[in-house]
């Protein structure tokens, strides 16, 4: 089992607990704390997140069907990824209004992504049925 999560579970914790002892003197410096602590958490778990693209690549060069998918997939992935990531944070700092943006915002660009593959889609259900 990889010891990783223990570390990033207590840095987590360390960010909750100053984050909640400063909420009290200075509210402004709580939302420092928590951004701080989630780009703690994000770059200690970057190279794993390499070690994911290197994978997916691997994949990507073993596919013989589908290529033109992969990349769209990925993308659609990451912007879900992004959005949830940056939707927490603002909720986390009380601007849950800018999250709900955010959140519409990842969708949107989501469906615009996967706009190619509908099109694909529809294309082979008008080939498939009779004219």
């Amino acid at each position: 089992m990889d010891m990783e999560i223990f570390k990033v579970a207590a840095i987590g914790l360390i960010g909750v607990v100053l984050s909640s002892m400063i909420k009290g003197y200075k509210p402004e410096f709580a939302t420092y704390v928590i951004i701080t602590t989630v780009m703690v958490i994000f770059i200690m778990i970057l190279y794993k997140l390499s070690y994911v693209f290197e994978f997916l690549g691997e994949i990507y060069n073993q596919l013989s069907y589908g290529k033109n998918f992969f990349p769209i997939i990925i993308k659609v992935l990451a912007v879900a990824y992004i959005a949830d990531f940056t939707a927490q944070i603002c909720k986390d700092s009380g601007e849950s209004a800018i999250a709900g943006k955010v959140e519409l915002a990842g969708k949107v660009m989501i469906f615009y992504l996967a706009i190619p593959v509908i099109v694909t889609i529809m294309e082979l259900i008008n080939s498939i049925l009779p004219s």
